[in-house]
């Protein structure tokens, strides 16, 4: 079995991954097989995303946020499991950003990363992440303003 270090540096690894939006480097930390679920079940996501359904959850968030750091408060780990507390920060590009009064462009989230791993290894094969409800409604509406703000800036200059 991998030593608890090791698989808290994993998982500290996966955090980082957000910092730079950098998918390729999170689906490294996952077995080929890592299925990915986020909730709760309200919130309406993608049940038990694939890898390569989550890259692409993921990757277009690189066109509109320049980083997304998100930082363990706490870290609890029980054999080959690893239980983080989070929170987040959205930094939108300036790009993806419009003047309109009263939209505040900040972003605080707080979650519970559950990082399950294989037997014996050290890499991730299932991730239950639950995400703070109250604040996804919010963040979904800036994060389509940003998609529809690049695209027209992106037809603008066609």
């Amino acid at each position: 079995m991998a030593s608890a270090s090791t698989q808290r540096n994993t998982a500290l690894a996966f955090l980082e991954t957000f910092d730079t939006l950098d998918s390729d480097s999170n689906l490294a930390l996952r077995t080929p097989s890592c299925r990915h679920s986020m909730g709760p079940a309200s919130l309406n996501f993608t049940p038990d995303m694939t890898n390569q359904q989550w890259a692409a959850h993921f990757q277009p968030l690189k066109e509109i946020l320049s980083s997304f750091p998100v930082t363990a408060k706490e870290i609890f780990e029980s054999g080959n499991q690893v239980t983080i507390w989070a929170t987040s920060n959205a930094l939108f590009r300036e790009e993806a950003k419009d003047d309109e009064e009263g939209i505040d462009w900040t972003y605080e989230g707080e979650y519970i990363f559950i990082l399950f791993f294989e037997e014996g290894g050290e890499r991730i094969e299932r991730i239950v992440e639950f995400l703070d409800s109250a604040k996804v409604a919010p963040v979904r509406a800036l994060l389509g303003r940003a998609t529809r703000n690049v695209a027209a800036k992106k037809e603008g200059s066609s």
